[in-house]
This record gives structure tokens, C-alpha cells and sequence, in this order.
């Protein structure tokens, strides 16, 4: 589950870390995988052990709506997707503990909004690498994607 804490190690999540580190993804824009096209998918260039962003825009193609409850990265202790909100001129992030996409309908995640947030990178993000990032849906699903890593 996503949550205003560090999304915990248990099985499902080591489970995305683990389908993160192992399993083959196709590339960005990636093909529909559990009826959600993956689109414009980015990730910040980060220094190591810092916390890194990264982008996405997913398209519902189901016909019933879609849940997403976590993530999960085998480069992070934790993923957190947040949501930048701006109130009398200061910036906050907080942590959305699921985001549902309504059928047809698309969650575009980009700077100064929604976001997934990498805490605890293993390794810098430099351009021209990539980040392995599970999404975990409501039903169990995972959706495997190679987010690139590139300048803003």
C-alpha cells in the first residue's frame, strides 16, 4: 500500500522489487500490460542515496477502473507516489496511499504534480540509465516498467 511512510518490504512489495530486478520490460513507451498503456515515462537525474522523481502517464484501456495501491524499485529502499500541492505560496508533497484511473480515462504523473518518489537510491541516476519500477494493482497485478533516466 501506498502511504505517508516508506512503503514496507513485505511479500507483495519484494515481490515488485524482486519482478523489478529480474523481469525482462519492454522498453518506454512500453505495450499494454494488464490493459494499462505505459506513456512518457522519465525519470530525474539523481546523486546516490538521495531521493530521485520519476514520471509516467498510464492509460486505462479496461473496461472497469483500475487501482493502484504500490510500487515498488530493486534502485530504492522505497517508492511512494505523492502529489505536489501548493498553499499560500509554499510547495507540499504528500503521500497517496492509492490512485484509482477511471476506464478511458489517464493518471499523468509530471513534475509539480503527481509523482513517484524513489527514497533511498542505491546508485546515482545518471542520463542514459534506467530504473526498474513495478506498479502494484489492487488485484495483485504487477506491471514491470524500465523508466529512462534524462535531464529535466
Amino acid at each position: 500500500m501506498l502511504g505517508a511512510g516508506a512503503v514496507a518490504c513485505g511479500s507483495g512489495e519484494q515481490q515488485a522489487a524482486d519482478t523489478a530486478a529480474a523481469a525482462p520490460v519492454p522498453p518506454v513507451p512500453a505495450e499494454t500490460i494488464h490493459g494499462l498503456t505505459v506513456r512518457d515515462a522519465w525519470a530525474r537525474i539523481a546523486d546516490s542515496a538521495a531521493t530521485g522523481g520519476a514520471y509516467i502517464t498510464l492509460v486505462n484501456g479496461n473496461a472497469t477502473a483500475v487501482e493502484i495501491v504500490g510500487a515498488a524499485s530493486a534502485s530504492a529502499d522505497a517508492v511512494e507516489i505523492h502529489e505536489t500541492s501548493h498553499h499560500d505560496g509554499m510547495a507540499k508533497m504528500s503521500a497517496r496511499p492509492s490512485i484509482t484511473i477511471a476506464p478511458g480515462d489517464s493518471l499523468v504523473m509530471a513534475p509539480g504534480g503527481l509523482h513517484v518518489m524513489l527514497i533511498g537510491l542505491h546508485s546515482a541516476l545518471r542520463a542514459g540509465d534506467s530504473v526498474p519500477l513495478v506498479v502494484q494493482l489492487a488485484t495483485g497485478d504487477l506491471v514491470p516498467l524500465t523508466i529512462p533516466v534524462r535531464a529535466p
